[in-house]
């Protein structure tokens, strides 16, 4: 069987379970002495996930590495990653013989670990014959973990619950990264609108 090259990024789609951590970007060499700039995101008993320039992250062999980075990733301090809900708390819709649609989305974090973390949420609308997003906001996660978003639609439908509202993502990302620690949606297929933003 062909061995993959020692640095083949992996990318992840979904978030390890093993943590993320807050160490600062440093130089990988493996027993070869190739190196690789990068940051410590998590760590496993055999493995270091890290975080590349590129923006990709890979997973690197204990085993690979040399004596010093096996050194630095054993005394490494690394956390879960947080936990996000976000849910519809507030409708007031032409349900209620209003003539516009306002809704409001809270958003709960736990298990922060005293990182500073940022929250976007894009509310989503018809686009022609697609939706779009209809308005964005971010904002910095207070210490409690909660916050509340609203929106209103201005002309909704005035057959019934508001025709421009949509659905909603949220996406939750710790300062300073480009990629999102969590992601929630009215609908998962929406979590697509966030893509962009981690260019």
């Amino acid at each position: 069987m062909k061995r993959l090259p020692f640095f083949l990024p992996l990318v992840f789609v979904v978030t390890l379970a093993a943590g993320i951590g807050r160490e600062s970007p440093r130089t990988w060499t493996d027993t070869k002495g190739r190196k690789v700039e990068g940051t410590l995101m998590a760590k496993t008993e055999t493995t270091a996930d890290v975080l590349l320039k590129s923006g990709k992250r890979t997973v690197l062999k204990l085993a690979d590495l040399s004596e010093g980075d096996q050194d630095y990733i054993e005394k490494a301090t690394v956390f879960p990653e947080p936990e996000m809900l976000a849910k519809t708390v507030s409708v007031d819709s032409n349900e209620a013989k209003t003539k516009s649609d306002a809704r409001k989305v809270e958003v709960t974090v736990e298990k922060i670990h005293g990182r500073e973390y940022e929250l976007t949420i894009h509310w989503l609308g018809p686009d022609g014959n697609k939706v779009g997003i209809y308005k964005s906001e971010t904002a910095d996660l207070p210490e409690s973990g909660k916050i509340v978003f609203s929106v209103t639609y201005k002309g909704a439908n005035k057959k019934g619950v508001g025709g421009d509202y949509k659905g909603y993502v949220v996406g939750l990302r710790e300062k300073g990264l480009a990629l999102w620690s969590a992601r929630s949606a009215s609908q998962k297929p929406f979590e697509r609108f966030l893509d962009s933003d981690a260019e």
